[in-house]
């Protein structure tokens, strides 16, 4: 693949292999430093000392098909820009050093945006920060229902269907329970079966759900604020999956504390738009009922895979700042607007992981969890 600047590797001649924080080819020019990146394989370099601004965007390979790719990321790329949702523009392309250059967004991620602890609709301090929530909700919509025509992606191909969502189920029973708690859980035993089994049940009742396209990992940090416009990255990993996969991801975010009013006018606001936009494209509206009992679920299945990689993050990455996430999360989880709507009720529905969660929260397990977060203190 071609460089896509009109002179080739403009900003990869500054790059150095095994590069340590600070990057200086020449001492009077620009340098590379190091920045604080995502929890994925990639490192990334911005472009010091110079009048362009640029990021660099290094893969471990240059290959695409192990996640988090950089052909993932060029294929969605291409296709979020023809669909209109701002993205970071493309400078260079660097096959030989596994490098994309990119515009650079700044530091300005919608946490860092918030002004006050807690989102409330009711502090007019926060009135900016859900103006940009507003945002980031319309560009949902505008990737599930596009106006413009776009070609093929990557994301096609792919679906959260069972075996997908199953494992990340077991992606939390492995480096949660298993690897943050060593609580020995096993998928045959019979203390642990039941708890599998609505696993199980949880992913085959969310595959069955209509599907639209998912950013995938669609949080306060990956959306970007620039000029008081919200914006697109970490987009690589993106599927097929149900409309409330990246709502609930970024409503229920275990980064930010969001009143529970709060927290239900924005899924309001997502419901009433995702019906005029499908509206405007013939499809048949969906019910208030079924889209917030797929919130509950979708919900449920979202932040119990995120207690999975505060876990994978601090026992496999040496990155236990995550953990501070945890209780919040657990909170979350068990709240009652979390749990029970129009009748359906997920204790009753998943009873063997809402024990186990309430456990977690304040139960036979509560003891297992804070001795593990202390360790990691």
């Amino acid at each position: 693949m071609a460089a896509t600047s009109t002179r080739p590797f403009l900003f990869s001649n500054l790059f150095m292999p095994n590069s340590p924080a600070e990057v200086r080819v020449n001492p009077e020019g620009p340098w590379l430093k190091l920045i604080a990146g995502d929890a994925s394989d990639r490192k990334f370099y911005r472009l010091e000392g110079s009048e362009t601004s640029a990021i660099c965007m290094r893969f471990p390979k240059w290959e695409g098909g192990y996640g988090g790719d950089p052909i993932s990321w060029l294929g969605m790329h291409k296709v979020l820009v023809e669909m209109g949702i701002p993205v970071p523009a493309v400078l260079e392309i660097d096959e030989q050093k596994a490098c994309i250059w990119t515009e650079d967004f700044g530091d300005n991620f919608l946490n860092c945006a918030l002004i006050h602890d807690i989102l409330d609709l009711n502090n007019a301090g926060s009135k900016e920060s859900i103006d940009y929530y507003l945002q980031a909700l319309d560009l949902l919509i505008k990737a599930q229902y596009p106006t413009a025509k776009h070609g093929e992606h990557p994301a096609q191909n792919l679906a959260f269907d069972t075996q997908k969502l199953m494992f990340e189920m077991r992606f939390f029973a492995t480096h949660f329970l298993n690897g943050l708690l060593h609580l020995n859980v096993s998928e045959d035993s019979a203390e642990w079966k039941p708890v599998f089994n609505d696993f199980m049940k949880l992913s085959q009742w969310l595959s069955s759900q209509e599907r639209v396209l998912c950013h995938r990992d669609y949080h306060v940090r990956n959306v970007m604020i620039v000029g008081k416009k919200a914006k697109w990255i970490d987009f690589q990993d993106a599927r097929m999956g149900p409309h409330t996969y990246d709502v609930v991801s970024l409503v229920r975010d275990s980064y930010v504390n969001i009143t529970p009013e709060t927290r239900k006018m924005l899924f309001n606001y997502y419901f009433e738009n995702l019906n005029v936009a499908r509206k405007r494209l013939g499809y048949p509206p969906i019910t208030r009922e079924s889209y917030e009992i797929e919130t509950l679920h979708m919900g449920l299945q979202r932040n119990v895979k995120a207690i999975g990689s505060f876990g994978y993050l601090a026992t496999t990455k040496g990155k236990p700042s995550y953990l501070s996430y945890v209780k919040q999360t657990l909170d979350t989880l068990t709240s009652d607007a979390c749990v029970c709507a129009h009748g359906c009720d997920l204790n009753q529905e998943y009873p063997a992981l809402m024990k186990l969660l309430n456990s977690l929260k304040n139960g036979k397990l509560t003891w297992e969890l804070q001795n593990a977060l202390t360790r990691f203190n």
